[in-house]
């Protein structure tokens, strides 16, 4: 509507709900009938006949302006051209029949601005009398008394109008607000969506570079010296050949545990990551040669959750895996310690150690490695952190809280 633009329309209450259909034809209807039992003769029929005409005409396309906004609204002015013209007529020929005005008034302010259906409503108020008069000049008892009432009339449906189109205007603005929060709500959700199935690949990434990647490594190191050894040193290719089984077969039980969504495979178990622990050092002495020693420090809490211990572990075989690759050590020692409050991991070896500011990037720009073990450290509410000089070897230490942040963590997945 012309009175409202600039606020969408949803659809307001008269427009959806069929009953002020039956009010206004009822109203029309019933003072049809008024006409025709109040009017004599043939002005009785032709009011009757003009208030029919009015109603048919509302249910023919009149009402289509309730539900017009913007340009289609400003077309409201013929049909209030079209009510005026039909009404006046018939509350001249009949006077009673003007009370159909309880119909027109409202119909006006709600399909028109105020001005216009104010003036519309002032022509069919004073219409009526000023018609008569004319028509007939003679002095009319209680004119002046009927102008006043008119002019009160007048005045209060003008206010009333007024403020029923504010109030029309405020459900447009509600409405309008609605559909932007509910557009935000979906955008947010969707927004939700993409970075929890973000964060959910970047675990993913950091479990399998943590654990099928660095078992795939071993493997293939593991065949390449069975495949050196094999017309050399038999006993050592069977030795290696047995790990390289051993190895496979975790692999394997890592990937169902990934698969499941289950946290990794041992971690879960009272004792189980000083076990884990254990044997990965164990692993990295027998692929190496090098001396691996693992031990426990401070006393282990009744319950560690199985996501703290799924980071730990994480942690310590991602740091074995790079003694491995690039260390050259010849002595490795691995420590988990407890503390009053947190629990830790570290990995220190005597190997040919690197410059922090100089470390290269992971392998193809992956971002796993340490910045990996950084990220996990921080999802978790911990944090790590890497000493390291060239030739002095290389210290990796890997931290997170007892309680608090990340501790109840399913799989060790990020917060």
């Amino acid at each position: 509507m012309s009175g409202r633009e600039g606020a969408p329309r949803t659809g307001h209450a008269w427009s959806s709900v069929p009953r002020w259909d039956a009010y206004v034809v009822a109203v029309l209807a019933l003072m049809a009938g008024l006409a025709l039992a109040a009017g004599e003769g043939w002005r009785a029929w032709a009011s009757a006949g003009l208030l029919l005409a009015l109603a048919a005409g509302y249910l023919a396309g009149g009402r289509r302006a309730l539900l017009a906004e913007g340009a289609a609204a400003r077309a409201s002015g013929p049909w209030l051209a079209c009510y005026t013209a039909l009404f006046l007529p018939a509350a001249v020929l009949v006077p009673p029949a003007a009370s159909a005005l309880f119909a027109l008034a409202p119909l006006a302010y709600m399909t028109a601005p105020p001005r216009w259906a104010g003036a519309a409503v002032g022509t069919m108020l004073f219409g009526p009398v000023l018609i008569t008069q004319a028509l007939d000049p003679g002095p009319v008892p209680g004119l002046a008394a009927l102008l006043l009432a008119n002019t009160a009339i007048l005045l209060f449906s003008i206010w009333f109008g007024g403020w029923i189109n504010r109030i029309i205007g405020q459900s447009a603005e509600r409405a309008a607000l609605i559909e932007e929060l509910e557009a935000g709500r979906e955008q947010i959700a969707a927004l939700s969506a993409r970075t929890g199935a973000q964060a959910e690949r970047e675990r993913m990434a950091r479990e399998i570079h943590d654990t099928l990647a660095q078992g795939f490594t071993s493997v293939v190191t593991l065949a390449q010296a069975v495949q050196s050894e094999l017309g050399t040193d038999p006993e050592a290719a069977r030795r290696h050949l047995a790990l390289l089984l051993e190895t496979g077969r975790e692999n394997l039980a890592e990937a169902r545990a990934l698969v499941a969504g289950a946290p990794a495979a041992g971690s879960a178990a009272a004792g189980a990551l000083e076990e884990a622990l254990r044997r990965a050092a164990d692993r990295l002495a027998a692929e190496t040669g090098a001396e691996a020693v693992f031990e426990v420090r401070g006393g282990a809490p009744a319950l560690l959750p199985a996501g703290v211990q799924v980071d730990l572990l994480r942690a310590a075989q991602e740091s074995l895996a790079n003694v491995r690759r690039h260390a050259g050590a010849g002595a490795v020692r691995v420590v988990l310690e407890y503390g009053a409050d947190t629990v830790g991991v570290a990995v220190r070896d005597d190997g040919r150690g690197f410059a922090p500011e100089r470390a290269p990037a992971p392998a193809g720009g992956s971002g796993h490695g340490l910045p990996g073990l950084r990220r996990r450290a921080e999802a978790a509410g911990g944090r790590c952190t890497v000493q390291a000089s060239p030739g002095a070897g290389t210290a990796v230490v890997f931290r997170l809280p007892l309680g608090g942040t990340g501790t109840d963590r399913p799989n060790g997945a990020p917060a």
